[in-house]
């Protein structure tokens, strides 16, 4: 078993000087997510240096071993490596000592007092408690998990995600001769084939290994008085597969077997086994054989697993399909039972003194943690990190104990609309309107809506550079139709009324405000980050009118805690709000021509912050431009006249305006009296509709649209109004045709409705305007016109499922989403009786009558009738189509694409099984409610970030762009290693940068280095983004170029063929994605003069880039060439000739005559033309004695030149091509290679055929 150092080293090495150099870094496994401890860059900041020491660690059982760690390290890092290891791993009671004293496990290394290097620590085995009992249990339950299919047992949402790339073998199995059977395809990723089932989708579960049939707490605890005396700690009861029960006694000194039995209590010794064992695993390899037998093989498992595949998650994470559950499978587990039905148990109570974490404090101290140096970033980053993942994971399970009644309300006797909880410290409550606090905005809308653009607030507060106020914890769970708000409380605030709590903002929606120059002072430098506009608002209180300034929102509330820390809460109008969703506000002349402004079911509509800051650079670059251009006008025209004085003026009026723009891009102001500049920027302001006549200043009010809020008169509100309708019209005009006209290009490829988001986030576009983004797409032939129109349709349905969900009741929820499921997939044309005709004679023969929900009433017409409601009304897109079919039908939809996405956003997880919902107009139930397994929440949140890392990674992104490989290298690997220290291994972000320092390392030849990287970037990508999730398609695509410069033939092909099914799962085959996977499927085949099967795959990918109309015409070419080379190898040279002939009319267009890729294919169309006359007249000669063989003599290109092929079918462009001298044994093997079989078919095909 390797250690836990060696098994950090595994995932990712401290990289220094673009090579891998570790010696052994610790990782925690179960307490700390994979973190590292803290490396942190080279700098010239202050910082101690760390020093690699060497220690032996004599364990209380088996042998000593040596160890590297850096003296930085926590003694408790030491515990989890012991915890790790094979021989150890079952003893957990125990601590370290050196030179006889114990060392404390919370100090560093470097702090323990005679800790050198070359010192020994022995493992002492300490004397057991309750919680060491406790722990002890806990360690062997997740043991024995490893033997167990973990689908059955864990929860929708949790941490211990897998990934299918396991089940993938890269390597040549060298015990056997390779078969066809494993390089050609299955059936179902052939190009055209419609099979598109979900079991292929799950990890398939290896044979369960049962060691131990349960363990269980004994009903005879806790010990009584007089056993505590003598020892006894706790009683537990064994079940071993031998069908035998053994009472065990927990003492100080270990475990023993009691005389208990039958409910006749007696915890002294058996007389047949007087044996005190350390540990549980050692009793029972004593007494039980089939124990002793199968507990060998699970740690053999346990220690196959990689760390990335061991690691849980940071953040809970979901899949949406799973194996079926299997009666007899699920097997009894005492203490899982008492951990997830007991609604006290939160997860801590081994860990944290005290049971109940104080969330708010954890958040807020490690918040302000210094970070004034990178090390001090460092260590706050992953402080705060770990606090906010554990607080989002104890949300999440209190969000579904909530859901599932385990948890009573605060206000039990109201409605339950308006029930709000607190558990774990935690505060929750349903998104309501629950005192028509939102009635004038949208009401149960507006107030949906008002968790998710707080969340916003809360994320622009949180990213700023300094932040001085204190933002609360905050995660929003969507669950069952519910949407459930997570917040860390303040402290005191639920002691006093609202209105002696704010200090600033306003409590009754503008009518009266307060304001507090405290929060002035710490306000002003976040508003001059997030383009606030400082405003002066009026207040009235008591027939007093007075005057208050606000940096942000009157929305916005300041509340100084119990604990002196100034808080601001209710962050929601943080953002400009969006006019065109304003039915009464003014909007620009284009906005209107499009429609605008428009109705909306809330008035709570903002813009995004992406938006905010793209349209402010763009009006600063077009105001530098604009003054710029003036002063250059003028010094032109001085010098036209030859005028030295106007010359001289204008000099000094371009070196004036210098300074002018250096304040502006520092958000400095600065007065100029040179009358040039004053005039320039004048003329400038007015075209860029500045708030100021005489300087540039474009920010927002974010009350300038409100009604509820009286504005001073010294307010220009027109000007500010302005400012806001220019931003929604630079969305409208600019932002949105930039995205269009991205996806025509296909320099933007989203492959599922998450991809899509993000990329429509990241340009600052709202996911309301789906619609307008599928008006501009429905008449062409782009990708993504079917993802933009499939999007609708989901979140459309979405919108009306959850309305329904929120009103059925638990035990109808499977019927219901399986009737849904049918309404939307098959033909319902009556309404559905309620439940089974099993359920009926239960509820008859029980005397219960089971209420009908209203999802009963729904039909496919009546469901699909909604869903092109809710799409007009919402997405602002009218639905034509009569039904989902013909929608499908007409806009060239894959079904299975649209369920997927349906199911995802409904949070609805189902049984992986092939559906067949290809079968039109289906009458029969395609889903019954054994198909539905559960719900699982979706989660949104604030997700720290480390910055330093993230500046790095962008620096290294930009020296890629350049061609510097060796510098982008260092900065990415550099950028891995901060965050490793500040996330642990297992973190979204990390898939990508790996993924980027596998293409680095594999273009500056260093072959097993890229595969390894973008091995461990495909296992991340499944396990925390999803097994289907498009961020994964595009590692496995990566995976299999590496393994092919590697010489892992079938290892390729394997990773191809699986991201060729998840892409036809996920959207369909007509993407540039899937014209780029079969590109490099066919060349691969062709390779190893598969030249049939290679055809259909390059024919497939020609055939995708023409439909879609992909503008790439170098890959076009490239495919065409190999298509060419295809059907001259398979003897078809007609067709070989017609290809080329592609191929050179493309190469003309792109490259002109002269260059050197026109006359190579120029010079191949001769040698084709002259094969194929040779051919043919050899055919028809009957006395001819020439071998078969030698008909072909057409040269396929070398390995090298394929791999330069692929290299640019996926995006790699490399000079000179290093480390590639290790393809020329292929490259013979390729030349020598002669299928005399094919070439006689070939042949006799040709044999009645006349070439032209």
């Amino acid at each position: 078993m390797t250690s836990g150092s060696e098994l950090k080293a595994d995932v990712v090495a401290p990289i220094t000087n673009g090579k891998s150099d570790f010696d052994s870094v610790h990782d925690d496994d179960n307490n700390d997510s994979g973190h590292s401890s803290i490396n942190t860059p080279d700098t010239t900041e202050d910082k101690q240096i760390d020093k690699l020491v060497k220690v032996t660690i004599q364990p209380s059982c088996g042998e000593a071993f040596d160890l590297h760690l850096s003296d930085n390290e926590l003694v408790q890092e030491l515990y989890q490596t012991l915890l790790d290891r094979e021989a150890t791993c079952h003893r957990t009671c125990f601590s370290l000592y050196l030179n006889g004293t114990a060392v404390d496990n919370y100090s560093e290394v470097r702090a323990v007092p005679g800790f050198v290097d070359g010192c020994t620590l022995n493992v002492v085995d300490e004397p057991y408690t309750i919680r060491d009992a406790r722990l002890h249990l806990r360690q062997v339950r997740e043991l024995l998990k490893f033997g167990l299919s973990q689908d059955q047992h864990e929860p929708p949402c949790s941490n211990d995600a897998q990934s299918f790339l396991t089940t993938i073998n890269l390597q040549p199995d060298e015990k056997k001769e390779p078969k066809q059977s494993d390089i050609l395809p299955p059936d179902y990723v052939l190009p055209g084939c419609k099979d598109r089932s979900l079991s292929h989708l799950v990890v398939p579960q290896p044979k369960e290994l049962v060691a131990l049939k349960d363990i269980s707490i004994s009903p005879f605890n806790p010990p009584p008085g007089p056993r505590k005396l003598r020892g006894d700690v706790m009683y537990i009861d064994l079940s071993t597969v031998e069908n035998r029960i053994y009472h065990v006694t927990c003492c100080t000194r270990g475990f023993y077997i009691n005389n208990s039995q039958d409910g006749r209590f007696d915890p002294t010794p058996s007389s047949s086994n007087k044996t005190i064992y350390q540990s549980v695993i050692e009793l029972l390899q004593s007494v039980s054989a089939g124990f002793k037998k199968v507990y060998p093989q699970i740690l053999k498992r346990r220690q196959d697993k990689s760390l990335v595949e061991r690691l849980p998650t940071s953040y809970p994470v979901s899949t949406w399909v799973t194996n079926p559950l299997k009666q007899d499978s699920y097997t009894s587990d005492s203490l899982r039972a008492i951990e997830l039905t007991e609604p006290f148990r939160v997860g801590f109570e081994d860990h944290m003194p005290g049971l109940l974490r104080d969330w708010n404090e954890e958040l807020q101290t490690t918040f302000e943690m210094p970070r004034k140096t990178i090390a001090e970033r460092a260590i706050r980053d992953r402080s705060y990190y770990k606090i906010h993942a554990d607080y989002v994971n104890a949300a999440a399970k209190g969000v579904q104990s909530i859901l599932d009644g385990n948890i009573l309300a605060i206000n039990p006797g109201e409605d339950r609309k308006t029930h709000m909880y607190i558990w774990n410290n935690i505060f929750f409550s349903l998104g309501f309107d629950v005192r028509d606090h939102y009635k004038e905005l949208g009401g149960d809308a507006a107030a949906f809506a008002a968790t998710s653009t707080d969340l916003q607030g809360v994320r622009a507060f949180a990213t700023l550079e300094d932040p001085k106020l204190n933002t609360l914890g905050m995660a929003i769970f969507d669950y069952r139709g519910y949407r459930v708000t997570a917040q860390s409380i303040i402290p005191g605030i639920l002691e006093r009324e609202q209105e002696q709590s704010v200090v600033y903002g306003s409590i009754d929606f503008g009518k009266t405000v307060v304001s507090d120059e405290k929060y002035h002072d710490l306000l002003e430098e976040a508003a001059q980050q997030l383009k606030m506009l400082p405003h002066t608002v009026i207040s009235e209180k008591d027939g007093v009118e007075q005057e208050f300034k606000l940096y942000t929102s009157y929305e916005a509330k300041g509340i100084v805690g119990n604990d002196g820390r100034k808080y601001v809460l209710d962050l929601l109008r943080s953002m400009p709000p969006d006019v065109h969703y304003l039915e009464d506000a003014e909007v620009s002349e284009a906005a209107k021509e499009l429609g605008y402004p428009r109705q909306f079911p809330h008035k709570l509509s903002a813009l995004r912050r992406e938006l905010v800051d793209s349209f402010c650079e763009s009006r600063l670059v077009t105001f530098i431009q604009l003054t710029a251009k003036k002063i250059r006008d003028l010094i032109a025209v001085a010098k036209e006249k030859n005028d030295e004085e106007l010359i001289k003026q204008a000099a000094e009026a371009e070196s004036e305006l210098s300074l002018v723009f250096m304040a502006i891009s520092e958000d400095k102001e600065i007065e100029t009296k040179n009358k040039i500049v004053q005039d320039a920027i004048k003329e400038a302001c007015a075209v860029v509709h500045s708030i100021s006549d005489d300087r540039y200043l474009v920010k927002f009010n974010p009350d300038c649209f409100s009604a509820n809020v009286k504005h001073a008169p010294s307010e220009n509100l027109e000007r500010q109004r302005r400012v806001v309708v220019d931003a929604a019209e630079y969305l409208l005009t600019t932002q949105i045709p930039d995205l269009v006209q991205s996806f025509k290009d296909c320099t933007l490829q989203p492959i599922d409705g998450e991809n899509l988001a993000d990329v429509m986030h990241a340009k600052g576009i709202n996911i309301r305007y789906l619609g307008e983004i599928g008006k501009r797409l429905q008449d062409t032939n782009s990708f993504a016109r079917p993802l933009v129109l499939s999007d609708i349709v989901a979140r459309s349905a979405k919108h009306v499922i959850r309305k329904i969900n929120v009103q059925t009741s638990a035990d109808q929820l499977s019927s219901s989403t399986s009737h849904i499921l049918n309404c939307l997939f098959s033909v319902v044309s009556e309404p559905s009786p309620v439940g089974t005709t099993a359920t009926k004679k239960a509820n008859k023969k029980n005397g219960k009558k089971k209420t009908a929900g209203i999802w009963s009433a729904l039909t496919t017409a009546s469901l699909w009738k909604s869903i092109c409601e809710e799409s007009a009304y919402y997405y602002g897109f009218s639905i034509e189509s009569e039904s989902l079919d013909k929608f499908i039908e007409t806009h060239d939809i894959q079904k299975t694409a649209i369920f997927r996405r349906i199911c995802k956003v409904m949070g609805v997880q189902l049984v992986a099984k092939d559906y067949q919902l290809d079968t039109a107009g289906k009458k029969s139930a395609t889903f019954t409610e054994d198909d539905i397994i559960n719900f699982f929440p979706i989660i949104k949140h604030h997700q720290p970030f480390t910055a330093d890392a993230k500046k790095m990674f962008i620096r290294g992104q930009h020296a890629m762009s350049v061609g510097a490989s060796r510098e982008a290298y260092e900065c990415i690997g550099e950028a891995i290693n901060l965050m490793t220290a500040v996330y642990g291994v297992m973190h979204p972000d990390m898939p990508q940068c790996l993924r980027a320092l596998a293409r680095l390392s594999h273009v500056l030849g260093e072959t097993a280095d890229a595969l390894n990287h973008q091995h461990k970037a495909t296992v991340m990508s499944e396990r925390l983004i999803g097994l289907d999730s498009g961020n994964t398609i595009v590692e496995y695509i990566n995976l299999a170029h590496f393994a092919f410069g590697a010489l892992l033939i079938p290892g390729s092909l394997r990773p191809l063929y699986r991201a060729r099914y998840l892409m036809n799962l996920v959207f369909g085959e007509k993407h540039p994605v899937m014209a780029q996977i079969d590109a490099n499927i066919g060349t691969i085949l062709f390779t190893i003069q598969e030249f049939d099967t290679a055809l259909k795959y390059l024919q497939s990918a020609d055939a995708i880039s023409k439909s879609i109309g992909e503008p790439k015409k170098l890959k076009t070419g490239l495919i065409s060439n190999l298509i060419a080379r295809t059907h001259a190898a398979r003897g078809d040279f007609r067709a070989a000739l017609s290809a080329e002939k592609e191929t050179f009319a493309i190469y003309s267009e792109v490259f002109g005559p002269n260059h050197q890729r026109v006359k190579e294919s120029g010079e191949y169309l001769s040698v084709l033309t002259q094969q194929a006359v040779s051919f043919q007249k050899k055919m028809l000669n009957p006395n001819s004695n020439t071998n078969i063989n030698e008909l072909f003599q057409v040269q396929p290109p070398p390995v090298s030149s394929l791999f330069e092929i692929l290299n640019i079918i996926n995006g790699i462009m490399i000079i000179g091509i290093p480390g590639l001298a290790n393809l020329a044994a292929l490259e013979r093997a390729q030349n020598e290679a002669a299928d005399e079989s094919k070439a006689a078919e070939v042949a006799a095909q040709l044999d009645t055929e006349t070439l032209d």
